[in-house]
């Protein structure tokens, strides 16, 4: 790791992207020196990025306090309920010269988690707003849980619109359980979820508590999903909602209804050229394996074959709780339709 270098002046730090604060600490504000290139190449914007060896600093909260009063909050973000395709999105939405993409900065997750932890709000949205040049338009991906704090970003951030990514259930639940990461990650974040969902239900699931691996990617799916609806109800004409099978079907018609919602007037031949490009191709969180919507579905068929029943367990537990709430039974008789919001 770099020698800590002085921290940036107000003027450096508000004018520029180039210091991204990434965590709170005792000494201030950690601060990594990232160029375009850098953000462009990052999946996470988080302490993986220590390992990368970029110029450091820290910064006073005043310091940064004062660098973000004179900025304007970021106004686009994508909320997703995690392993939906919202780093391909991403990425995509990146590679435009319109926009700059940022991905699941660390600060928000400390938010989500730990607020007295982390700097105020408003002062994170503010420096995630900055930009490389004006007319730039920078768009934020959250981690999937900072959706819990959803509706108080968008609230700070104005007339703020969003893209709100999933995937019907039975696509997410196979989605789930076909990669031992998504496996991993699903049970370590499912005490959590099911916390928030019991508030979201009012306690009304602690009857048929999830047991199974099934039913905790069907949990996990109604957890984030439910989140989602309630920030989407307070922000109506705010928000897109994109399912991902949905556009890897139309990727064309689906870049420019996400272009559109971002304000970004992208002409007919750069949204093909994107969607027959090589991010199309790419696993997205590691481009240099290749990845696309064919595989996807050889994926999703192999999680068939190898964890059908746990699907099925997976399916049922979500029927069931459908019979009994009113909130899921809506949810998921919305789904149909919820993609052409807007």
């Amino acid at each position: 790791m770099s020698a800590p270098e002085a921290a940036p002046g107000v003027a450096e730090l508000r004018d520029s992207p180039a210091w991204f604060p990434l965590e709170a600490a005792a000494d201030g504000v950690h601060l990594l020196r990232l160029a375009a290139s850098d953000y462009a190449a990052a999946s996470f914007l988080d302490q993986r990025l220590l390992q990368g060896g970029y110029p450091r600093a820290s910064a006073a909260p005043a310091l940064l306090a004062a660098a973000a009063a004179g900025l304007a909050p970021c106004r686009h973000y994508l909320f997703h309920i995690g392993h939906v395709g919202s780093t391909l999105l991403s990425r995509l939405i990146g590679a435009h010269a319109e926009c700059f993409a940022l991905r699941e900065p660390a600060l928000l997750r400390a938010l989500a988690t730990t607020p007295a932890a982390a700097p105020p709000l408003e002062a994170v949205l503010a420096l995630l707003g900055r930009t490389w040049r004006p007319g730039q338009r920078a768009v934020v991906k959250a981690t999937s849980f900072v959706s819990e704090i959803a509706d108080p970003i968008l609230e700070a951030s104005g007339e703020a619109r969003a893209l709100f990514v999933y995937a019907a259930p039975l696509a997410y639940v196979r989605g789930i359980l076909a990669g031992p990461n998504s496996r991993a990650e699903t049970r370590a974040l499912a005490p959590a979820r099911l916390q928030r969902l019991v508030r979201r239900l009012h306690g009304a699931v602690w009857h048929c508590e999830p047991r199974s691996e099934g039913e905790l990617a069907a949990m996990s799916w109604l957890c984030e999903m439910l989140t989602l609806a309630q920030a989407a109800s307070r922000h109506p004409g705010r928000i897109l909602w994109v399912e991902f099978d949905r556009f890897l079907h139309a990727p064309v018609a689906g870049l420019a209804a996400i272009f559109g919602a971002l304000g970004a007037a992208v002409p007919q031949h750069e949204l093909e050229a994107l969607a027959a490009g090589p991010i199309m191709r790419q696993y997205s969180k590691a481009p240099e394996h290749a990845y696309d919507a064919a595989l996807r579905r050889e994926v999703l068929a192999g999680a068939d074959w190898e964890h059908g029943a746990e699907i099925q367990r997976a399916m049922a537990w979500l029927g069931a709780l459908a019979a009994a709430h009113p909130p899921v039974r809506e949810l998921l008789e919305s789904l149909p339709t919820r993609a052409a919001d807007g």
